[in-house]
Order: structure tokens, then C-alpha cells, then sequence
């Protein structure tokens, strides 16, 4: 921040004093052509008062000039002054309608126009200023924008919201009022409604904390706890952990890595939750492939971890949309998976990769749905992620040489 309001008060400065010597330059033009017009008079209107001195003509306009009284002075000097001045306002022409547009372009934009375009052609400091007023312009209406989408993401976070613990709230309260009503329902009943109701109760639960938890994330209150973590025993804890749930949804599961083992700089409890996350996800689309294969890779620098599943095929049109909040496919929203979550579950993997820099990415295709989560082994901290890295470094070396290509 401090770097960017020093290189805005030098680009300020630099427009302040080129349009100083701008000025100087036409106060210099204006000035030479007044004392060369203003010499060329004086000798010639000198040169022939006295001719005409010499052969006779003794009026008073003609001894003034002649021999240079005070009101000849006077006038060669009013003359001056007018020509100095007509000439410098020639010179500044353009600069003065510039800023009258420049002027113009302003009051509009504090009035809420902001359709309006400065057009000053040139290279002169004007023509910064204009470009710095059309920038400005333009992130205002980015900033805008974004308020509007931020705003339209809050209404959409509340309905949601509404409608995610709607549902499992009204269910609790219609069985405990059945208990509540039926005295005479048999204990079987009874403990049936009482099942379902806790079952219901738990579930209201997850759905508040994930939603709390993606808020904390989304809103910058989680802290990374960096720390060295060992990426292959984490994975292999969470699919153990995982177990009964794989047994229970009929899957099986093969994890592969291509080391024993591999330290990377991580928060252990987020990268936990990032990939229990995408292991049940696997889990609930995933029963009709009876099978999830986990592969991990290390390289120099990266890790990547492919989570497969091979059940269902997520439509093309949807893959963009999948790490969206409360973004759920339409297959999720049928009775086959059981309820549907809060959709934010996708949300979390995406901004806890995001907090480490990394990247993740997902393809659906007959031959299965692929999570893919590409990590950096060292983290550092205010670094990119290293995809938008490489490509920043890709197009630095294409504008330094035009003639290469990748």
C-alpha cells in the first residue's frame, strides 16, 4: 500500500512538473517570436520614419519613430505585450480545451455519471490524466459492481440459509409434536420418532457448522497455522477414518502415491477438512462406481492429489459452477443421494486451497469425476498461486520477446 501511494505521488509530481515545463516551453515559443516580429518592425519602421526625416517629412508621427520618443517606445512595447499575449494564447489552445473537457468529464462523474469517456488525444500530461480519470472510472464501476454482487451474495446467503435449516427444523418439531400429541403411540413408535428427530437434530447441526465455517473462511477470521505436514499420512488417516462410511455406501477404495512420504508447509486441520470434504463428496456421488481411487504425486515443487469416483457424470455445462456456494448439481437435489447439503462444502475446498495458494480443479467424463488438488511444497506467504504465477512469468518473457512463443 505505501509502494503504491509513493509511485501515485511521484506519477503526480512527474504530471506537475512536465506540465510546468510545458508552459515554460510556450512562454519561450511566444516570447521568441514576439521579439523577432518586434525586431523586425522596430528596424524597419525605424529605417523608413528616418527616410522620410531625410527627404523632407517633418510631421511629429514621423520625428517620434524616427528618433525613438517615449510614446513610440510605449506603443512598440503595447504592441509587444498584445502579440506575446496572442501568441501564447494560441500555443496553450488545446491545452485549455483539454482541460475544459477534462473539467466537464469530472463534474459528470461526480454527478454519477459513470458512462462518461475521456477522449484527449496526445502524449502530453493532459492525456495521462485523462487516461488516470478513465481507470479511475472504470474501478469505481468495478468496485460497484462488486458491492452489488456482494450484496446480491448476502441476500442469497440468507435465503439459502433459511431454506438449508428449514427443512430438518420442520421435520424435528413434526415428530416430537407427534410424540408430543400421541400419548398412546407403542414404544417402537416412539423410539422411531425419537431416532429420526435426532438424526434430523445432527444434521442441523453440520449444516450450522459448515455454514459458520465457511463464513470464518470467506471473511478472512481463520488464520493459517503453518506448519510441516506429512501430505501421505494425512490422506491415509482421513480414508481410514473414512472406513465405515466407504462400507456402508458399498465402496471400496485405493490410495496410490508415489512416495512413502512427503512434508509440505500446510495448516494440517484445514488441508483435514479440505480433503474429508472431497473424499465424502466422492463417497455420496460416487456409490454407483463401487469404487474411489485416491492418487498422490510429488514432484520438485508440487503435490498434486487426484480424488476419482466413477459414479455420477457431472454435465459439462456444471463443471465451472461446481466450487460455487450453495451451488448444487440437479442430480444432488433428488432423493437418490439422500438430502442435499448446503452446497458449501465445494466453497470450503476451494477457498482452503486458495489460503494455501494452491490450486484445484475438477473433470467429469464417462471414465469418472476428477478433484484435482495441486499444493506447493514451501509455502510463501503473499505469493500467488503458481499457476497464475507461471502464467504471469510466461507473458513477462512474451512482451520482452515479442518473436517467442511458448
Amino acid at each position: 500500500m505505501d509502494n503504491e501511494k509513493k509511485q501515485n505521488d511521484n506519477q503526480i509530481n512527474s504530471t506537475g512538473r512536465g506540465y510546468m515545463l510545458q508552459l515554460i516551453a510556450n512562454i519561450a515559443v511566444a516570447a521568441v517570436i514576439t521579439s523577432v516580429v518586434e525586431v523586425f518592425l522596430i528596424t524597419n519602421i525605424t529605417a523608413i520614419t528616418s527616410f522620410l526625416y531625410q527627404t523632407g517629412n517633418n510631421s511629429s508621427a514621423v520625428q517620434r519613430f524616427a528618433f525613438g520618443s517615449t510614446i513610440s517606445v510605449l506603443l512598440f512595447v503595447l504592441l509587444g505585450i498584445i502579440l506575446f499575449s496572442f501568441i501564447f494564447l494560441m500555443t496553450q489552445r488545446k491545452t485549455a480545451r483539454d482541460i475544459e473537457t477534462i473539467a466537464s468529464a469530472v463534474q459528470q462523474i461526480s454527478e454519477g455519471d459513470l458512462s462518461t469517456k475521456l477522449d484527449v488525444v496526445g502524449e502530453g500530461e493532459l492525456t495521462e490524466i485523462a487516461e488516470n480519470i478513465n481507470r479511475m472510472e472504470k474501478d469505481i464501476q468495478e468496485l460497484i459492481e462488486k458491492e452489488r454482487n456482494s450484496e446480491q451474495s448476502k441476500t442469497d446467503l440468507i435465503t439459502n440459509v433459511a431454506h438449508d435449516l428449514r427443512t430438518p427444523l420442520t421435520s424435528i418439531i413434526g415428530y416430537l409434536d407427534l410424540l408430543r400429541k400421541n400419548r398412546n403411540l407403542s414404544p417402537e413408535m416412539q423410539q422411531k420418532y425419537l431416532d429420526i428427530a435426532y438424526n434430523k437434530s445432527e444434521r442441523l447441526q453440520k449444516l450450522i457448522e459448515e455454514l459458520f465455517g465457511f463464513t470464518k473462511l470467506s471473511y478472512g477470521k481463520v488464520n493459517l497455522n503453518i506448519a510441516k505436514v506429512d501430505i501421505v499420512k494425512l490422506l491415509a488417516q482421513l480414508l481410514e477414518e473414512s472406513y465405515p462410511n466407504f462400507v456402508n455406501n458399498g465402496l471400496s477404495y485405493d490410495y496410490v502415491s508415489n512416495t512413502k512420504s512427503q512434508i509440505i508447509d500446510a495448516d494440517g486441520d484445514l488441508l483435514a477438512r479440505l480433503f474429508d470434504n472431497l473424499i465424502n463428496n466422492a463417497i455420496k456421488y460416487g456409490k454407483e462406481g463401487k469404487r474411489v481411487k485416491v492418487n498422490l504425486r510429488a514432484d520438485k515443487e508440487i503435490v498434486t492429489i487426484k480424488i476419482v469416483n466413477y459414479g455420477y457424470v457431472i454435465p459439462e455445462k456444471e463443471l465451472p459452477l461446481i466450487f460455487d456456494r450453495f451451488y448444487r448439481t440437479d442430480h444432488s437435489r433428488t432423493t437418490q443421494n439422500g438430502p442435499g447439503g448446503t452446497g458449501l462444502g465445494l466453497a470450503i475446498v476451494k477457498n482452503i486451497t486458495d489460503m494455501h495458494h494452491g490450486v484445484v480443479s475438477v473433470s467429469s467424463d464417462l471414465s469418472g469425476t476428477v478433484f484435482s488438488v495441486k499444493l506447493k511444497i514451501h509455502f510463501e506467504e503473499g505469493i500467488e498461486n503458481f499457476e497464475s504465477r507461471n502464467i504471469e512469468s510466461r507473458n513477462e518473457e512474451q512482451r520482452k520477446h515479442p518473436g517467442r512463443r511458448g
